[in-house]
C-alpha cells in the first residue's frame, strides 16, 4: 500500500467530519453569515503566511533538484494565490489593511502551525510534506464531497466560488503532484516510519476540525 493510501485510510473519518461542519454546510447552502466568512478569510490569510514560511523551511531539507523545484513551485503558487485571490477577496469583504496588519491568528492556528513546524524539525522533508499535504488534500476532499452532495445549493450560493477553487483541475492537478512526491519519498520507509507519518497526518486533520469549529463559534 502506498503511503498516501495509508494516510487516507487512517484519516478519512476525520475528513468526513470536516465536510459536515456547520461552517462548511452553511457555505454550501449560502446561509453562512457574511461576518463569519470575513473572519475565515482573514484567519486563512494569517495561516497561509505561516504555511509559506514552513514550506521554505522544508525546502532547506531537500537534497534533490526535483523536490526542490517542486517546493519552489508550491511556494510560488501559494504566494500567487494569496495575492491574486485572498487579498482581493478580503478587500471585497471590507477587510482593511490595518485589520490585516493587526490581525492575530486564532489559538488553534498558532498551535496547528507550531505543530507542523515541529514535525519538520523532528522528521525533516517527509515529515514536513506529510503535514502540509494534509491541508491541501483535505480541502480537495471537502470540495469534492460537498459539491457532489449539494450541487444545486452550491450553484446558487454566494460562496460557490470557494468550492470551485478547490475542485478545479488546476488545484486537483497540483494536489495530485504533491501526493506523487510524498509516495516517492515514502516508497522505502519502514513500517515504524509509516506509522509516524500517519500520526502526523491524523493530528493535522484533527486541527482542521478544531479550526472549523473555532471559526463558527468564536
Amino acid at each position: 500500500m502506498k503511503l498516501s493510501e495509508l494516510l487516507f485510510k487512517n484519516t478519512k473519518e476525520l475528513w468526513d467530519r470536516s465536510a459536515q461542519k456547520p461552517f462548511v454546510m452553511e457555505m454550501a447552502k449560502g446561509t453562512l453569515a457574511r461576518d463569519f466568512f470575513k473572519r475565515y478569510m482573514l484567519q486563512d490569510y494569517l495561516y497561509l503566511q505561516e504555511y509559506i514560511e514552513i514550506l521554505k523551511r522544508i525546502r532547506e531539507f531537500s537534497e534533490s533538484g526535483e523536490i526542490t523545484s517542486f517546493l519552489d513551485g508550491i511556494i510560488e503558487e501559494v504566494i500567487r494565490e494569496v495575492d491574486r485571490v485572498h487579498v482581493p477577496n478580503m478587500e471585497g469583504l471590507g477587510i482593511t489593511g490595518d485589520e490585516i496588519e493587526k490581525g492575530k491568528p486564532f489559538p488553534v492556528i498558532t498551535e496547528y502551525t507550531g505543530y507542523m513546524r515541529s514535525q519538520v524539525e523532528e522528521h525533516g522533508l517527509l515529515g514536513g510534506i506529510t503535514a502540509l499535504l494534509q491541508c491541501s488534500w483535505v480541502y480537495a476532499y471537502i470540495g469534492k464531497t460537498v459539491s457532489e452532495k449539494y450541487p444545486e445549493d452550491i450553484a446558487n450560493s454566494e460562496y460557490g466560488s470557494w468550492f470551485e477553487a478547490y475542485t478545479c483541475d488546476g488545484y486537483l492537478d497540483a494536489n495530485n503532484t504533491w501526493i506523487d512526491v510524498l509516495d516517492k519519498l515514502g516508497a522505502t520507509i519502514s513500517e515504524e516510519e509509516a506509522t509516524t507519518m500517519c500520526g502526523i497526518f491524523t493530528k493535522c486533520a484533527q486541527y482542521e476540525n478544531e479550526l472549523w469549529d473555532a471559526l463558527y463559534l468564536t
